[in-house]
């Protein structure tokens, strides 16, 4: 057993965190996900979402960067939905969690990052949604015709 001498000492930005830990992959379910950190040490941990809520996650923390944090209600709610409803403000910093119950830790940035990091995520939109579909394409519909968001195969193909 270890203890770490700078635990507390973290100065990285939440930016830096995201840049370094965001990764897309898939769950023991086959569902592709994305996950990221916004900051580091105790009581801190990945945010992890699937990737088809994603953009609604971002549109979602983009509202609360430009229109401020919304009144609070509890229920089972997707990856967006999670962060509108846990969203705080306390001491200039800003948290909220992808989910709510045992483990989910949430995330955390100062008041004055929150523009910036709903920017950087924006930004990663397309790399993960195409990510996601690479590691866990979507099955093909029932009837055999391609899912709505496939074009049908062009003849010869």
């Amino acid at each position: 057993m270890s203890e770490s001498i700078f635990a507390s000492e973290n100065d990285e930005s939440p930016i830096q965190t995201i840049r370094q830990t965001m990764s897309v992959s898939t769950n023991d379910d086959g569902v592709a996900v994305v996950s990221f950190a916004t900051n580091r040490g105790k009581g801190s941990g990945a945010q992890v979402m699937p990737v088809d809520q994603f953009g609604d996650y971002v549109t979602a923390l983009e509202e609360i960067a430009e229109s401020g944090i919304p009144e609070a209600s509890e229920q089972t709610l997707s990856a967006a939905e999670s962060l509108r409803q846990t969203v705080k403000q306390e001491d200039g910093i800003v948290s909220f969690r992808v989910r709510s119950g045992k483990g989910a830790k949430p995330a955390k940035v100062p008041a004055g990052d929150l523009t910036e990091v709903a920017a950087l995520l924006r930004g990663s939109v397309d790399a993960v949604t195409a990510a996601g579909l690479k590691l866990a394409p979507p099955a093909p519909a029932a009837d055999g015709a391609p899912a709505a968001d496939e074009a049908p195969a062009a003849d010869g193909e």
